[in-house]
């Protein structure tokens, strides 16, 4: 296997971890410590891709796009997930899956543009930042059910991804508003 063959796979493991993460999320006590193993593993693919693919000198556009799909089908499953287990509203769901999806469309539409893509990273960076706090929050409202606790935090779930959300659209807004 080649170091650039490594790298993809890594990215790519995402995507059964993701499905995975999709079945495994429920409000069953080994199920919810399964789906946080995936959490973990989600992440150190995440992290383990992108520095092997600089360590051994194959980092590439191609590698990058697919770290990129793996980590959005992450991002869906948590969506999905989510959403199917009552943590987040299907509007603000749907919101967050078009988000994603018309940020690939503007970046495919205006390519020309993308040389100017690092200028909307603070945008990306806040949108990211809310999103893991939605994350963390989902997981301690699952544990919360789980072990009836009277843990509620709903409409911090709600907040957090609404300002994720409006974070994310922003960055769409000023990428499109570059000459």
């Amino acid at each position: 296997m080649t170091a650039r063959t490594l790298v993809n796979t890594i990215s790519l493991s995402r995507l059964p971890i993701a499905l995975a993460f999709v079945v495994t999320f429920k409000p069953i006590e080994t199920l919810y410590y399964l789906s946080a193993l995936l959490c973990l593993a989600a992440i150190i693919t995440d992290i383990a891709d992108g520095y092997l693919a600089r360590k051994l000198k194959v980092a590439s556009v191609h590698g990058r796009q697919w770290d990129s799909l793996g980590d959005k089908a992450f991002y869906i499953a948590i969506i999905i997930s989510f959403v199917d287990n009552g943590l987040l509203s299907p509007l603000i769901g749907w919101g967050l899956l078009v988000r994603e999806i018309a940020l690939y469309i503007t970046r495919v539409l205006y390519i020309e543009k993308m040389p100017k893509l690092e200028m909307i990273r603070p945008y990306t960076n806040w949108h990211g930042y809310f999103m893991y706090m939605t994350i963390i929050l989902g997981f301690i409202s699952m544990y919360g059910t789980i072990y009836s606790t009277g843990l509620n935090v709903f409409i911090l779930i709600q907040i957090c991804a609404m300002i994720s959300l409006t974070f994310g659209v922003a960055s769409i807004a000023k990428f499109l508003s570059f000459k």
